[in-house]
């Protein structure tokens, strides 16, 4: 019988699960097998317990919950290929059952209604956003989920720039780089200035 035991513990620097275990059945002959698994990997690792001492006796390779080879470590490779089909069907079932309790990955969210316009550069892409003062805009590094992250704050008068300063974290970006900021910013503002957004 499977059991659905889950366990995820994050390693000292909090960043790293350790491995989780899917689950535990007893054999026919009464030898208790565990499968084990990290996320973000096709590893499945399976157990035996001999008297309290785990021991390794194979693996399984998976993609996408489907488990596509299971293999045995020595002596366990001659065991019957009936006792394989059996303990197969109980990783099969356990990884399965893993992957589907994942959650969905999130949609991104809409850009705040605030933000007057995007550009990207090299892959990056950014977007800029008025705050309370009517001649302070900050330019946001956006993510994948569309968050913001601001990374410099430009002062401008209807949409020409007279200012820039980076965030402290980059003061280090190189300054063609902020040439460019600059420029993307200010005709972004300068069209919004058009379309009475500012």
């Amino acid at each position: 019988m499977v059991t659905a035991q889950r366990l995820r513990v994050k390693d000292e620097k909090g960043n790293r699960t350790r491995p989780e275990i899917l689950g535990s059945w007893l054999t026919g002959r009464g030898n208790k097998l565990t499968v084990m698994a990290r996320r973000g990997t096709g590893y499945a690792s399976v157990w035996l317990d001999q008297q309290g001492t785990p021991i390794k006796i194979g693996y399984a390779l998976h993609a996408g919950g489907v488990v596509r080879e299971v293999r045995w470590e020595e002596p366990w490779r001659e065991q019957t290929d009936t006792w394989k089909s059996q303990q197969r069907t109980q990783i099969v079932a356990l990884v399965a059952a893993w992957h589907a309790d994942r959650p969905e990955p999130r949609e991104p969210a809409p850009l705040p209604p605030s933000v007057v316009g995007t550009f990207e550069i090299d892959g990056f892409r950014f977007a800029v956003e008025p705050v309370t003062a009517a001649e302070h805009v900050v330019l946001c590094l956006v993510n994948a989920m569309n968050e913001l992250t601001p990374i410099a704050d430009l002062l401008h008068e209807s949409g020409r720039i007279c200012g820039m300063v980076a965030r402290p974290s980059w003061k280090a970006a190189p300054e063609e780089r902020r040439r460019q900021w600059r420029a993307e910013v200010e005709a972004i503002l300068l069209r919004a200035a058009e379309r009475g957004a500012l």
